[in-house]
């Protein structure tokens, strides 16, 4: 477990002094519309782009919780759209007439594709033909960059069989629904960049975490459910699918100024990995989560047949080789600090979600909202109020 000694700056980015991506406020006077912005990777693009001047617009439906962008909004112009409707998407990019769009509202979790294709596979698809097509009508080829989430999915088998971290030369063999939505994503983009002149970005984006995730990411239910045992709320057993898989895992914190780098400076019709070239052990990281909390002592794991997926790559790393020309980005990862952070997460989370049990539990554990004893690092402790 070397690797969890890892330190860094945290909340900085590290660059070449070469790097496009240093210049200040290079979004002053710019509009970036962001699609998926409650979402765990588009609210952290989003505050990054606020950062650097923009003035950003963030796509919801009617019915998405605002929580992840609360520490922002006031900086966030929120439209409510639904993307799969193409006359609503039109209108939108008409209104807004953005410099720069950041496609990341999807069907996104790999595991939930196996049981809805249809849906995986309608929304991916639809809602990025959606927004290229509006580009395209209202004749903004030259005024409008887009920046399409991919994903490392798209690999699939190619991810068994490649010898060492894998480029973006490597092929398309996607075993899930979801990769396959990407492909045909992915294929969409940049058909549209060569026949109708649009430009285009496509990051092929590793796995990426911070708070505000869902449970459907296996680190963020891992700490889910320590938080829960923590409480109280659930019997002292963390249940998994498959860990003895191995996974290139990135800091969205620290990558999120690097995708605005990639919309702002890659030259259309680009292709890239975004990971951080360190693959890490899936069983180590549910450990190292144990062992951060408070009820370390008592947890045992249980492998649970519902939770293992019809087909799991065994080793996904990135090859970031064209990433770190295109930026000079220096990936700066600090395991054992996000994981504090996830766990801090559902803490609150859990707290949100049933006030009632909540308030149960610290009783009956003498009144600690965090359970007596919370081991907690220091990363961690300073960054309590995220």
């Amino acid at each position: 477990l070397g690797f969890f000694s890892a330190a860094r700056e945290v909340g900085t980015t590290a660059f070449e002094e070469w790097s496009p991506c240093l210049e200040p406020m290079g979004g002053r006077g710019k509009k970036a519309m962001v699609t998926g912005i409650t979402g765990m990777l588009g609210s952290h693009v989003a505050e990054a782009l606020v950062e650097r001047g923009y003035e950003v617009y963030g796509v919801v439906r009617a019915r998405s919780p605002l929580r992840n962008i609360a520490s922002f909004a006031g900086n966030v112009t929120v439209v409510i759209a639904e993307l799969t409707d193409p006359w609503r998407t039109f209108s939108v990019i008409k209104d807004v007439e953005p410099d720069y769009v950041f496609h990341f509202a999807a069907q996104a979790f790999n595991s939930m594709s196996y049981e809805e294709p249809a849906y995986t596979l309608n929304t991916n698809v639809m809602t990025t033909l959606n927004i290229l097509e509006a580009v395209r009508k209202l004749g903004r080829q030259k005024e409008t960059r887009i920046l399409v989430a991919g994903s490392s999915t798209v690999y699939g088998v190619s991810t068994e069989i490649w010898d060492g971290p894998i480029p973006e030369s490597a092929p398309l063999q996607p075993v899930s629904p979801y990769g396959v939505s990407k492909v045909a994503t992915e294929a969409l983009v940049m058909q549209y960049g060569r026949t109708h002149g649009l430009q285009v970005v496509v990051p092929r984006f590793f796995i990426h975490l911070a708070p505000r995730g869902v449970e459907a990411l296996a680190l963020h239910e891992f700490a889910r459910q320590i938080s829960l045992i923590e409480r109280g709320l659930q019997a002292p057993v963390v249940k998994h699918g498959d860990i003895s898989t191995r996974r290139d895992i990135t800091d969205i914190v620290d990558s999120a100024p690097v995708v605005v780098c990639l919309a702002e400076h890659a030259p259309s019709l680009t292709v890239v990995n975004v990971g951080s070239n360190i693959s890490y052990s899936m069983s180590d990281l549910l450990s190292k989560a144990v062992e951060m909390s408070s009820a370390a002592g008592s947890i045992r794991l249980e492998q649970d047949s519902s939770r293992l997926r019809a087909y799991d790559e065994r080793t996904v790393m990135a090859d970031i080789s064209l990433l770190r020309r295109l930026t000079g980005w220096n990936p700066q990862p600090n395991i054992e600090h996000l994981i504090g952070l996830l766990l801090d997460y559902w803490r609150r989370e859990i707290a949100f979600r049933d006030p009632q049990k909540q308030r149960a539990a610290d009783e009956a554990r003498g009144g600690s909202p965090l359970g007596q004893g919370t081991r907690r690092s220091p990363a961690a402790e300073a960054k309590s109020e995220l």
